[in-house]
């Protein structure tokens, strides 16, 4: 190692050093106004991520000839139909599916309760009751305490709800408007803000936000197109099985596989709960099973492979850890900013890690290269 070496070596580690000072103060400065300003930047992070997945169209629709504004008015509309369409067929369907299952509930306790209670009782020598109103006077009997509390609770929660009502509505209508007008001028503000980059790395600062672009276009514009398609086919397929609530399912499960593993999780468990409480274990808990096994085949060999495609670069794990974490610290504005954020994370400490080979404390390879063996 050459004379040199050390002094290399101390200006390249107060280099990181100073980098990773400051890249933790900002990174703590950001997290720290999002927390304060969690409640009013919700419908502007939601906006923002709709002018995001919607400006590669409308840069089509303008490749073609067709006005900016007019291809926004025009996209919005489409997408304020399939709401319409959405909330005016199946939110009755799932309001109906709610009502026939909360109606036949009470049947499909006492046959469980019939079905289990032996079984139960000769394991653990506790005797269960054998009806729902046997159960209601069990908890009843657990004293007023109990029921005090129980209705504090409901009381504290129902308002909550009512003082959070005008707010969401007033942030849901919020939305389209901050998300026109982010349409309307996206590619100006990216210009704008990489013209307040120092000159020097502006073509570094493009570069690498190209990479986080591509990361978050395979994995929210892919993933998003993905669950979209397994909520349908989650839906239709319980639906012709007969399982109770089959709409909501899908619905359901749709939205939760925006996160690895958890959407075909709740489909599983909760299509084999309602189809073992009206059916019992028989053929239907059978084609429920067989139904999952399916949709989770074509979703691994068929729908991700060709939506999402092999290089998105975004692990399941990274993506789990990034939307529990944002979620805990910001709620709704956590979820929405986990995956930007963690996607811009791990390009930082891709070039980090890099840039930690290539420098003289981490060593040369010897000169016969990593993989010769040493002589005897």
């Amino acid at each position: 190692m050459s004379a040199g070496a050390p002094d290399s070596d101390r200006i390249f580690i107060q280099r990181a050093l100073r980098i990773a000072i400051i890249g933790l103060a900002t990174a703590g400065a950001l997290l720290a106004l999002l927390w304060l300003l969690a409640g009013a930047l919700t419908p502007l992070a939601a906006a923002f991520v709709i002018a995001y997945l919607f400006d590669p169209l409308i840069d089509r629709f303008e490749a073609r000839g067709i006005g900016r504004r007019a291809a926004i008015f025009l996209l919005l509309g489409v997408a304020g139909v399939a709401i319409f369409t959405f909330a005016f067929f199946v939110v009755p369907r799932m309001q109906h599916e709610i009502v026939t299952l909360s109606a036949s509930l009470p049947g499909y306790l006492e046959r469980a309760l019939e079905r289990a209670a032996p079984r139960v009782e000769s394991w653990f020598g506790y005797t269960l009751p054998r009806s729902l109103e046997e159960g209601v006077a069990r908890l009843q009997s657990g004293g007023p305490a109990f029921l005090l509390a129980s209705a504090r609770s409901m009381l504290e929660r129902s308002l909550q709800v009512v003082t959070g009502t005008v707010g969401t509505l007033i942030g849901l209508l919020v939305i389209p408007v901050i998300a026109y007008y982010l349409l309307a001028e996206f590619d100006a503000l990216k210009r704008a803000i990489l013209a307040l980059v120092p000159r020097a790395y502006q073509g570094r600062v493009a570069e690498k936000a190209a990479v986080v672009d591509e990361l978050l276009a395979g994995f929210i514009r892919g993933q998003l197109l993905v669950c979209l398609l397994l909520g349908l086919l989650y839906g239709a397929g319980f639906a012709a099985i007969g399982v109770d609530l089959a709409i909501g399912i899908g619905v359901v499960s749709g939205l939760l596989s925006i996160i690895p593993y958890v959407g075909g999780g709740f489909a599983l468990a909760s299509a084999c709960l309602l189809c073992m409480l009206e059916y019992g274990i028989d053929v239907h808990l059978a084609l429920v099973v067989g139904w999952y096994v399916v949709v989770q085949t074509l979703e691994g060999f068929v729908l991700t492979p060709r939506i999402v495609g092999h290089s998105v670069g975004m692990h399941p794990v990274t993506v789990i850890v990034a939307l529990l974490i944002g979620g805990d610290l910001l709620g709704f504005l956590g979820l929405l900013v986990a995956v930007p954020l963690a996607a811009v994370a791990q390009v930082f400490l891709r070039d980090g890690v890099e840039a930690y080979r290539r420098s003289p404390l981490y060593g040369e390879a010897p000169a016969g290269g990593p993989g010769d063996a040493a002589p005897d």
